[in-house]
């Protein structure tokens, strides 16, 4: 049949087609028949007109059903629902222990914070800085204790208020991936904070007035500390707890629980911002409504986290769930390279890929910042101390980020940013590497030195972009544009490594299957994960661990310093490489995606095996 009278005939079939594909509800009956007579006919396209545009345009429509089918269904809002009337009250319920340990951690540290105001009367200039305890002492002599809650607008106040709150907050909880310990000492730091801050005021006698100020806000946003470290205990306890699940498992399934905890206060701390901007300013209000506005806070707060769950409970009102829907795939399960993932999926992968290649993530990651260090220490001319200078970036909240261009930019040593762009292409080669074995041994490259050799040579001159964007960190707007670079740089990447070494043919090769809507969301996520990595540097913890092995450090003068430089640059270069290790091993795992979807390479082999299973009455043959 010639190719003209092939269309001709089955024109009106695909436009009815291409139709029903628009439409908002589609008939299922329909779709299924249409889409048997497309593929149909997009087999005989490929046997009898292969380089034809038929045969280009049947693939397309056949690929917009088979995306269809793989693209992540909407979000229903019955299950939004259910999660604030059931699944948060039933995980409340199920951790209750973590609660109240985490409420008794803060009410300690409170009391330690008290009692130590009292002991040392400076102590609360040792904990809220002697700016804010001076200006505080001005405002009660003028006669207004609490006038800090009035100098800015209440626009902007809330959303700095409610910014920060929510650093702190997703802090708390998220430090709990260090086997809980982390979220300790913040609970801690903060319950002696809060003491201290609370007693201040009954030091100076403007304790009532203090108190019905603050704690308008502060009941919502203390509640919504303590329950986000909850949430970190949660999270933890499965590195501690694993009980009868694999250690991996139960840390999967803990932390999920932990975030779902943390997902839950987030209106709450919203509510505090709002209220802290908009209502504590109004100090002239009669005592006895602000008295009443805390004590139905406070109601709240123990209504909805602490009897609700508890009644539900009690009298069997949740609802029942499947235990087998929670458990988290085993981390032995192979790596699928023929399919369209969501980001989500994506980053799985990428964890899975790192659990399953310790050397890649351990060994190299220690290597290659023990290779940074020994160069950029060992080869300066200049002290320790005086190498990275871990100062404030003005208009950026992380002093260690923000210093992540001196990384490539030191003067002494020279050769330092060669040497950089060297390691992260070695980095990058490594991923890819662990990539290729997760293969199937059909579809492996295998190890060449010349290959290899080329691929590298091609990788380091995508370097200096990464580079480039790592620079960019230290500004708010760096962190914007690097959603932007480092995902479509990893796809780069990866394309050069699977396959051509010759970066101009990559770069049109990487636009051509570039999606950018998941490219952004997984630059998204991997910029958040690294900004909570960061986060480390930026807390007490941190300080308390130089504190904790500074006892190793000989008494000689600026060898304090020297300690405190070279382990914060070396923590913040593990920091930095396992960043660019997950943005390099994302960029891989989304390149076999994106080349699904541009080539449809399995469904294309799917339409190839139609029909020629042997089959008896319906049956497969064995």
């Amino acid at each position: 049949m010639k190719e003209t009278t092939f269309i001709e005939q089955n024109r009106e079939k695909w436009a009815e087609f291409e139709k029903l594909l628009r439409e908002d509800r589609k008939d299922p009956e329909k779709l299924n028949d249409l889409f048997i007579q497309v593929t149909d006919d997009l087999s005989y396209a490929r046997t009898f007109y292969p380089n034809r545009s038929v045969r280009v345009f049947l693939n397309a429509l056949a690929q917009r059903v088979f995306h269809n089918i793989y693209r992540g269904r909407r979000f229903p809002m019955e299950r939004l629902r259910l999660f604030w009337t059931d699944e948060l009250p039933r995980m409340m319920w199920e951790s209750r222990q973590a609660l109240l340990l985490s409420f008794t951690l803060f009410v300690l540290s409170f009391s330690i914070g008290v009692v130590s105001s009292i002991i040392n009367p400076d102590f609360a200039r040792i904990i809220l800085g002697d700016g804010y305890v001076d200006m505080t002492l001005t405002n009660i002599e003028n006669g207004d204790p609490m006038a800090v809650y009035k100098d800015m607008g209440p626009l902007g106040m809330t959303a700095g208020i409610t910014a920060n709150n929510l650093f702190v907050a997703l802090r708390t909880a998220i430090f709990g991936v260090l086997a809980s310990i982390g979220t300790v000492f913040i609970l801690i730091y903060n319950g002696i904070m809060v003491g201290a801050f609370q007693y201040f005021f009954v030091e100076q006698g403007v304790f009532l007035e203090s108190f019905l100020t603050i704690w308008i806000h502060g009941t919502l946003e203390i509640s919504a500390i303590i329950i986000a470290g909850a949430a970190g205990l949660v999270a933890g306890s499965g590195l501690l707890f694993p009980g009868t699940y694999r250690r991996v498992q139960a840390f999967q399934l803990s932390m999920r629980r932990g975030l779902k905890i943390f997902i839950g206060v987030v209106p709450i701390i919203v509510l505090a911002g709002f209220f802290e901007s908009f209502l504590t300013r109004f100090t002239e209000t009669p005592d006895p409504i602000r008295a009443a506005f805390i004590l139905t806070s406070l109601l709240f707060v123990l209504w909805y986290f602490v009897w609700l769950p508890w009644h539900k409970h009690r009298t069997g009102a949740f609802k029942p769930i499947a235990p087998d829907k929670e458990l988290p795939p085993t981390p032995g399960n192979t790596i699928t390279f023929n399919q369209i993932k969501t980001v989500g999926e994506i980053l799985s992968d990428v964890f899975s890929v790192l659990s399953r290649h310790p050397r890649t993530t351990t060994l190299g990651l220690f290597a290659t910042t023990a290779a940074f260090a020994g160069w950029a220490f060992g080869w300066s001319d200049q002290p320790a101390a005086d190498t990275f200078l871990f100062s404030d970036v003005p208009y950026w909240p992380l002093d260690t980020l923000g210093s992540l261009s001196d990384f490539f930019n030191l003067e002494h040593p020279g050769g330092l940013y060669f040497v950089q762009l060297l390691l992260l292409a070695g980095i990058a080669l490594a991923a890819f590497r662990a990539l290729d074995q997760e293969q199937p041994s059909t579809e492996q490259r295998g190890f060449s030195i010349k290959r290899n050799g080329l691929t590298v040579l091609a990788l380091m001159a995508l370097m200096p972009g990464f580079g480039a964007a790592l620079e960019l960190l230290s500004q708010f707007y760096g962190v914007l544009v690097s959603w932007v670079v480092f995902p479509f740089l990893s796809l780069w990447a990866a394309v050069i490594y699977f396959e051509t070494a010759n970066p101009l043919k990559a770069l049109l090769r990487t636009f051509r299957i570039i999606r950018w809507a998941p490219a952004l969301g997984i630059g998204l996520l991997a910029g958040t994960l690294n900004l909570l990595f960061f986060m480390f540097l930026e807390s007490p913890i941190w300080d308390m661990t130089l504190e904790l092995f500074s006892w190793f450090v000989p008494p000689a003068e600026g060898a304090m310093a020297a300690f405190t430089t070279i382990s914060t640059a070396c923590a913040a270069g593990i920091l930095m490489y396992f960043f660019f290790l997950i943005t390099i091993l994302s960029g891989g795992l989304q390149y076999f995606s994106f080349r699904e979807i541009s080539d449809a390479g399995s469904l294309r082999q799917q339409l190839e095996q139609l029909g020629q299973t042997r089959k008896i009455r319906g049956l497969a043959r064995e």
